[in-house]
């Protein structure tokens, strides 16, 4: 079969959450099905010539493009701007780029496409052009709820007001696209409810995220004292934050529960607050961009996640949970995860609670080494090869659902 997928950034390096499923699900349907991407580029590193020929050896053919709004502060500030005299939310905007609209006609027009995968919300604007094919989308999180929660949680009044309007375009653009495609994704049951509830009908399937156990696993390197490490980039809204949270209402507290705690930020574009921190705290130190987690993962006591922003379901977790690591969370950054407080994880979900959690693992090694066990036992039940066969099944379904309605 000929699978055209498109995605709303690359799927390698593997660089993020987004790319990292995007990734292990386009390189399972690659094992079975000649698979075209299109994808947009949001950052120079995706447009290396070793990493689109890495792209190259999964897919049948790669096309890249750059993200217009992206390109300059000034052109997103305008598009933000310009969108509120639009009915469309930004993010559909944003990504309806005319030269990849007329790769996707160009590559349709050859009649050689049997099923269109589309991997997120934004990408739903191109479906006229592919609304007589079998199609699937793929909803890495509910985008509206991601919004909300990120509405409730914002300080500065313009941007809130800003938000409530883009919530409200979101949503209704969200329900209306699901309803245009054959087969829907959610990767986990909260999500699948949520979206049903929008209106979603009968045709959203779970397919959860995953991590490879076979690549994070355990490295038996020496732990760093005292030691909690973040992964993440910090330039997207969720995990800044997530990190900001942390550095004003969880670490003062935990400072004083546990002095010669040491905070590891890996990730690029920590914020000011974090940098300047550093230059005064000799016990805060930030990374920036790393090729391989795995090492610090490895090393660390303690791994947080702070978020208060979000959905779907965090891959960092998983991977986490896979190199067999201790993990503090709030609960909205385990949301969707089969974890039991106490045995896999521990969530904390004020500043207090979340920094006891953290100093009662770094001072209980018994409990950090159950934890860590249990952790790596769950992550197993997430295998990207298990999750392969889950998202054929969706395939099956699609053309299934197609069919049954080009029969009227």
């Amino acid at each position: 079969m000929n699978v055209l997928f498109l995605s709303t950034r690359s799927p390698y390096p593997l660089i993020s959450g987004h790319s990292l499923r995007t990734y292990h699900i386009m390189r399972g349907v690659a094992k079975r099905h000649n698979v075209t991407l299109v994808t947009h580029i949001q950052l120079d590193e995706e447009l290396k010539s070793e990493n689109i020929d890495h792209l190259k050896s999964i897919c049948k053919a790669v096309y890249p493009y750059r993200i217009p709004a992206d390109a300059s502060r000034f052109k997103l500030v305008s598009a933000l701007i310009k969108n509120l005299f639009s009915l469309k939310p930004f993010v559909a905007q944003k990504y309806d780029f005319p030269l990849m609209r007329r790769k996707i006609q160009e590559i349709l027009k050859k009649g050689t496409i049997d099923l269109v995968h589309v991997d997120m919300l934004p990408l739903t604007a191109y479906e006229q052009e592919f609304s007589d094919i079998p199609k699937i989308l793929v909803n890495h999180n509910v985008e509206s709820l991601r919004l909300f929660r990120w509405c409730q949680n914002e300080k500065n009044i313009l941007k809130k007001i800003y938000l409530g309007i883009q919530y409200i375009k979101l949503k209704a653009f969200e329900r209306i696209a699901m309803r245009k495609f054959d087969c829907c994704v959610a990767v986990s049951e909260i999500d699948r409810n949520i979206l049903q509830a929008m209106g979603g009908e009968n045709k959203i399937v779970v397919v959860p995220n995953g991590t490879d156990t076979n690549f994070f696993k355990p490295l038996g390197r020496n732990k760093i004292e005292k030691s909690v490490l973040w992964i993440g980039h910090m330039d997207v809204h969720t995990n800044l934050d997530a990190v900001l949270y942390f550095m004003r209402d969880i670490y003062p507290v935990l400072k004083m529960k546990c002095p010669d705690v040491r905070i590891i930020f890996v990730g690029t574009s920590p914020p000011t607050e974090i940098t300047e921190a550093e230059k005064k705290d000799k016990n805060i130190k930030t990374t920036g961009f790393v090729n391989d987690i795995r090492p610090y993962l490895d090393e660390a006591m303690v791994l947080m996640v702070p978020i208060r922003i979000g959905s779907g379901t965090r891959l960092k977790i998983l991977d986490s949970m896979a190199m067999g690591k201790a993990i503090v969370s709030t609960r909205v950054g385990c949301e969707g995860l089969n974890v039991t407080d106490g045995k896999d994880i521990f969530i904390g979900d004020t500043p207090e609670d979340f920094a006891d959690r953290v100093v009662h693992l770094l001072n209980n090694p018994k409990q950090r080494e159950l934890l860590q066990k249990n952790a790596r036992d769950l992550a197993r039940t997430y295998d990207w090869e298990k999750i392969e066969e889950k998202q054929e099944a969706v395939y099956r379904q699609a053309i299934y659902n197609y069919q049954q309605k080009k029969k009227g």
